[in-house]
């Protein structure tokens, strides 16, 4: 199911115009261990997360969207 989910992350990153979706692949890596897909489920087994942690979470939106995109311009302007 991990795997479903990233993949389904990367078919809506492939619409995302190229420097968001730069933007939010270099959010992802500096959050997950370099990984810019998100978290793998070993990465979040290993920050102590349950399996029925992990199965609610990825069933919901990030909460904290504005607060992610908003150092986009920012980074842009050091592109």
């Amino acid at each position: 199911m991990n795997q479903a989910r990233r993949d389904v992350g990367v078919k809506y990153k492939d619409v995302t115009p190229g420097p968001l979706r730069d933007y939010i692949y270099a959010v992802n890596k500096e959050r997950y261990g370099g990984d810019p897909l998100g978290p793998t489920y070993e990465f979040l087994k290993a920050d102590g997360k349950t399996d029925a942690q992990i199965i609610k979470s990825s069933s919901r939106p990030n909460p904290d969207v504005n607060k992610l995109l908003s150092g986009f311009e920012e980074w842009l302007r050091g592109q």
